[in-house]
């Protein structure tokens, strides 16, 4: 595949989060490192990619950290920016385990993440008896997918139906939620989030929203038609990857 060909199909995927997104373009960049005359086509890619869903706060984060070097040292900023992000999954993984003891917890997962698949792929590979229940998350049915992806790297999860949750509400220990963009009193997920919210808040059981720092917002702007903004109130958590200064 071309590299246009690459950056049209980015720009029109309708299925994968910010963050997939971001290593997808990254990857179409480093493609160009060693072509000649690369200046008209990052400048046409970068027009290209504005067209993304300003939802998308962490594509955008990159356009506008990058963008400034296409006729400067792009390619040294743009490695740079992929070292610096790199294994902030890992990062996240380390603090929820400091702030909460999972070892042979049920923990539930809604909609579908890269973020939440990476981190309980390292949460699963330091502790024995993980378990996972994972809605279907409606309409979308995304859920799915998320459970093959756990599924295939050997995690033990099952999926749930998302009106199930409440039945199984005693099964739990937690929950953990993606974001695809906060503030310090609000967190935007997947439509169903803020019901899981309050049914394990009503059972005294805590929900983490993980999420990397460049999806922080001050203003939120997203599609109401599946997304919903959720209160980060006394039984949320919001866990990032810590003190890492962005890149500059």
């Amino acid at each position: 595949m071309s590299f246009e060909n690459r950056i049209e199909a980015i720009v029109d995927d309708r299925e994968h989060g910010s963050s997939v997104l971001v290593e997808r373009i990254c990857s179409a960049f480093e493609s160009l490192a060693q072509s000649d005359g690369n200046r008209e086509r990052l400048h046409w890619a970068f027009r290209e990619l504005r067209r993304v869903d300003s939802s998308m706060v962490v594509v955008h984060h990159f356009l506008d950290t990058l963008e400034p070097y296409i006729d400067a040292d792009f390619f040294d900023r743009l490695a740079a920016y992929v070292a610096h992000w790199e294994g902030v999954e890992v990062d996240i993984a380390e603090r929820l385990l400091k702030a909460q003891k999972l070892e042979g917890k049920t923990l539930l997962t809604h909609s579908h993440s890269g973020t939440l698949v990476a981190v309980i792929s390292e949460l699963a590979r330091q502790l024995k008896d993980l378990r996972v229940l994972q809605t279907r998350s409606e309409p979308g049915g995304e859920g799915e997918r998320q459970y093959r992806e756990l599924k295939d790297r050997g995690i033990t999860v099952e999926l749930i139906d998302d009106d199930q949750v409440a039945e199984r509400v005693g099964d739990l220990d937690a929950a953990l939620l993606g974001a695809d963009q906060y503030t310090d009193e609000t967190f935007v997920n997947k439509r169903g989030s803020a019901a899981i919210v309050d049914t394990l808040a009503a059972r005294d059981k805590p929900t983490y929203v993980l999420t990397d720092s460049r999806k922080k917002v001050t203003t939120l702007d997203f599609s109401g038609e599946l997304f919903e903004a959720c209160t980060i109130g006394p039984s949320v958590h919001l866990v990032t990857e810590g003190r890492r200064q962005r890149i500059q």
